[in-house]
């Protein structure tokens, strides 16, 4: 009986919880401190200043900006410093090219987004005129995106651009959140 007792006395009266994630209001007031929070991501990722700084200086207490970037923080315990992690994965809702318009895509990463955008630029000037549709051709066609081919027809941007169906101010995409 003495060991069943030992084991008794090494089990703990409440059980492991874990924490979970806190769900974020789509609000505009929430949908401004998430705004924050990527801001001081970004400053932190390219060295602005310190954590506790940039916290000060992007208006975020502590325990908001790790509920908002979570996996984004590395560090911050037991005299740890804070610093960003090394890969950026947050999924971004953007507007992908497509032969039927412009389609409301999952993208991961900054690097995809950033490509993207680039395209839209591009496609941008060449709706300009300041941008002829051969070097377009030649820049974007057959490059994949996020595993996805880019639409880089000139003809048909011409024409989808003419039906008004292209805008490109509205790159990212709604995704059900006050505005």
């Amino acid at each position: 009986m003495p060991s069943s007792r030992k084991s008794q006395a090494r089990r703990s009266k409440h059980p492991k919880t874990t924490k979970t994630k806190r769900y974020v209001r789509p609000t505009a007031r929430g949908n401004a401190t998430y705004q924050r929070a990527l801001a001081l991501l970004s400053d932190l990722r390219r060295g602005e200043g310190p954590y506790s700084e940039l916290l000060r200086e992007h208006h975020l207490a502590a325990q908001t900006a790790r509920k908002h970037l979570g996996r984004d923080l590395r560090g911050g315990g037991r005299g740890q410093r804070v610093r960003p992690s090394k890969a950026d994965s947050r999924v971004r809702e953007l507007l992908f090219p497509s032969s039927s318009g412009d389609v409301p895509v999952r993208i991961r990463g900054s690097k995809a987004a950033t490509n993207l955008s680039e395209f839209f630029h591009d496609r941008d000037k060449l709706l300009r005129n300041t941008l002829s549709a051969d070097k377009f051709e030649a820049k974007w066609r057959g490059v994949r995106i996020a595993g996805q081919e880019v639409f880089a027809d000139a003809a048909s941007i011409f024409l989808r651009a003419d039906a008004g169906d292209l805008k490109v101010e509205n790159l990212y995409a709604s995704v059900g959140g006050a505005e």
